[in-house]
């Protein structure tokens, strides 16, 4: 059986593919064709995927884990990402989650690049092999093009794209980062993708169950030298690096969201030492969970300061 890559299938009416979903997983979405007719399609976005197309992911509602790349990180509501070519990705949730996905594809010899205005866009497409976060006012303003686009028909939906793609261009460097530390190229090896996708599943669906490496080869079906080798080159991680990220950063999302002790949440993502936990939170964060935690609260917390109102 050949492993899914998503493919870039667009409507006859359309040079890039509009999905929204709403209130639900991203495997149940619509294509809102350039007509503006809306049409059933079945996503990917749950899996850890990639296509040769290019994606602008906006999530306008829900939490939970984005992997992108090499890059294990958690997202909120306002999450905007862009993905380059053949990188991938998938955003692991709990339902209900609402969003929009812009898919386009405009290869080396396609006619989009014979304009001479596009030529800025080079180190936009370039940083997105490596996937770009994009916060603050610059997200907020490009999540309001991309949600008026369902309104927009033919022309004026293009233009919306490319409003889009100036705003992204034009940044200020505190507006985005990268997330990968690699770049991805094309799959080689075929034959072992839909393995390390099985495992990757089966690790962000159980890691608060106490994994084991043996278990998982049975499941995917692979040796030990072949899972290990495979897996880093499809991740950029190796399988213990990879559950440890998962866990740590489910714990980091309950120590802002919840009272629980520290060690409860440590022995609920799957820890089972709490030193253990305490380091290796410190190595990828840079401060202890409790420091994490102050801070965090700290910052959220609403003022307490009074107007005058004489």
């Amino acid at each position: 059986m050949k492993p899914k890559v998503e493919p870039l299938n667009l409507l006859p009416d359309e040079s890039f593919r509009l999905l929204q979903w709403n209130e639900q997983d991203v495997t149940d979405v619509e294509a809102i064709g350039s007509n503006g007719k809306r049409y059933p399609y079945k996503g990917a976005g749950d899996v850890w995927h990639c296509h040769p197309g290019m994606e602008l992911v906006l999530i306008t509602h829900g939490v939970g884990t984005r992997l992108v790349g090499d890059s294990i990180t958690g997202f909120k509501a306002n999450d905007l990402v862009l993905l380059g070519s053949n990188l991938p990705h998938c955003w692991h949730a709990q339902p209900p989650m609402s969003g929009y996905a812009l898919q386009f594809y405009f290869g080396p010899k396609h006619a989009f690049w014979a304009l001479p205005e596009t030529k800025d866009l080079g180190t936009l497409l370039s940083n997105a092999q490596k996937g770009v976060w994009f916060t603050g006012q610059l997200a907020l303003d490009v999540a309001d093009l991309i949600q008026s686009m369902p309104r927009h028909c033919g022309v004026g939906r293009l233009a919306r794209l490319l409003l889009v793609f100036e705003k992204l261009q034009h940044s200020s460097d505190e507006s985005w980062s990268l997330l990968s530390r690699k770049s991805f190229p094309s799959l080689q090896d075929l034959s072992s993708y839909q393995g390390i996708q099985k495992s990757i599943h089966l690790i962000l669906n159980s890691f608060h169950e106490d994994l084991v490496l043996a278990d998982l080869l049975k499941e995917v079906n692979m040796s030990k030298a072949t899972f290990e080798r495979q897996f880093k080159s499809h991740t950029g991680k190796t399988f213990t690096r990879f559950l440890t990220e998962v866990r740590i950063d489910s714990t980091r999302r309950q120590l802002v969201e919840t009272n629980r002790s520290i060690g409860e949440i440590a022995f609920a993502s799957g820890f089972n030492n709490l030193s253990h936990f305490n380091h290796q939170f410190t190595l990828i964060h840079g401060e202890s969970p409790g420091t994490f935690r102050r801070k965090m609260k700290t910052s959220l917390a609403p003022s307490n300061s009074t107007v005058n109102h004489s």
